[in-house]
């Protein structure tokens, strides 16, 4: 999870370095979230997909279609089912 508190941040952008998988995670995310900002399109998820998993346009595009049909149809559905039928032993509360 990038969100981690800001003085580990500031630690791990000052350093360069991490200690936990979550300071690992926030200097993976920060370029995309910067590049993501400066330029808000499709175009920049499919080339931040390919980069970061050195895949080439064919791949990015099998695999975004697949998450955003996964996303919106796949766990509409899902939340469908929790709804009819709890969720599991009622011990995971969905925050939606």
């Amino acid at each position: 999870m990038p969100f981690v508190p800001k003085q580990e941040r500031d630690k791990v952008e000052k350093s360069g370095s991490w200690e936990t998988p979550g300071q690992l995670c926030y200097m993976k995310y920060l370029p995309m979230i910067e590049a993501w900002r400066k330029e808000r399109r499709w175009t920049t998820a499919h080339n931040l997909f390919k980069e970061t998993f050195n895949v080439g346009d064919e791949e990015a595009a099998k695999t975004l279609a697949y998450l955003v049909f996964f996303v919106h149809e796949v766990m509409d559905y899902e939340r469908e089912k929790i709804k009819e039928n709890g969720d599991i032993d009622g011990r995971f509360q969905s925050k939606r």
